[in-house]
């Protein structure tokens, strides 16, 4: 197994490789410090305004490298507070009562710029209904075709070069810009209206006040908007794979356990006994760079939060456990998942997992050419 290879590893650095992987060790499970919703919310506002801080510094600094590595840390923030923290307020599951997760809700949103939290709640509701997940009902489903371009057609290839073009794409950014403002402004929520205009004329008066104008611009807004469209792209890749046809059709409670896998962060660390001292430490270093650099960036920056076990959430929509995912799924799948038909799926590496929820969306294509409304207009590029 991909976790215990990493056992090697001095204990010191297992909490970490822990939190990296989102996989932790049996012994773990039970003996894991409690997080609380408290926790995840001041890591959340840490990240982005300490990533913030760096990339201005990087900024005045001229130094690119700073400014990115502070980029990266602020749009974790921003991605924290939106899958994390409005996602549990829409469940209301942050704090005891509706009206307080409203409020942070609201908050976060205003305060970021999100989708106006009335109507992601909405949205997100239809993506928790079996009938409407993978459907054109549902927010993900929706944001791969319209956003990203993907149709069941298109050969592995070719999703991989539409997902990484649609992340980086100038165009697409700025119509994802456009889009939230419009959101913003065209929503029926007056007093949220009113608030999100108080915040932001809040945040550039105090800009302009204290002279931090290429602040807002260079390091506040790139995360909120360019570091989010980029993040959100990847990582809806990576949110659910495809179940047979059959089960698709279906949607019975088998259809949940096939829709969603967990996404472990890194590989094995594969030491063979017979190889020399040079051989071990040199494979050691290796897989070191590559958990410390790659791994690491897809944590931080795509598989932000609770987004290595989502399918966690899926299964137990309701779970106050949600502030300790990974041990929490871990302890869920160790008793089998009652009364979910079929246990949990792991799959480990983002490119390999993205590269699979592309090939089941290939097998899929008869349901969604057979089913009305659902993909109705494919693609015919490719």
């Amino acid at each position: 197994m991909e976790r215990e290879s990493m056992r090697i590893m001095p204990r010191i650095f297992q909490p970490f490789l822990t939190w990296l992987t989102a996989k932790p060790l049996p012994e773990e499970v039970g003996n894991a410090y409690k997080l609380t919703p408290t926790f995840h919310i001041a890591v959340s506002f840490l990240l982005l305004f300490s990533g913030v801080y760096v990339s201005a510094w990087g900024y005045t600094e001229s130094s690119i490298i700073t400014w990115l590595i502070g980029f990266i840390f602020a749009t974790s923030g921003v991605k924290q507070l939106q899958v994390l923290i409005c996602h549990n307020c829409a469940h209301n599951m942050v704090f005891k009562g509706k009206k307080n997760n409203n409020l942070l809700g609201h908050a976060i949103s205003s305060i970021l710029l999100l989708k106006p939290f009335d109507l992601y709640k909405h949205e997100h509701k239809l993506h928790h209904d079996p009938k409407s997940l993978l459907t054109d009902d549902d927010d993900t489903l929706s944001y791969l075709k319209e956003v990203v371009g993907l149709t069941p057609s298109d050969s592995i290839n070719t999703m991989w070069r539409k997902l990484i073009i649609s992340a980086f794409s100038p165009i697409k950014i700025a119509r994802s810009i456009f889009q939230r403002i419009y959101q913003t402004i065209n929503s029926k929520n007056i007093s949220n209206l009113t608030v999100t205009l108080l915040i932001w004329l809040s945040i550039t008066y105090t800009a302009i006040y204290f002279e931090g104008m290429e602040v807002l611009f260079y390091s506040w807004l790139p995360p909120i908007f360019i570091g989010y469209h980029i993040s959100t792209t990847f990582r809806l890749a990576a949110e659910h794979t495809w179940p047979s046809p059959d089960v698709l059709h279906n949607r019975g409670i088998d259809f949940v356990t096939n829709a969603t896998t967990g996404v472990f962060i890194g590989e094995a660390l594969i030491i063979k006994e017979q190889s020399s001292f040079f051989v071990k430490s040199f494979n050691i270093l290796a897989w070191s760079l590559k958990m410390l650099t790659f791994h690491l960036l897809v944590r931080l920056f795509i598989m932000v939060g609770d987004t290595p076990c989502h399918d966690f959430h899926h299964r137990r929509p309701r779970s106050k456990e949600w502030p300790n995912y990974i041990t929490a799924r871990e302890r869920d799948l160790r008793d089998g998942s009652k009364p979910f038909p079929r246990n949990y799926i792991d799959c480990w590496g983002y490119i390999n997992t993205v590269s699979k929820n592309f090939e089941s969306f290939r097998r899929a294509k008869s349901y969604y050419e057979a089913t009305e409304g659902n993909l109705s207009t494919l693609s015919t590029e490719n």
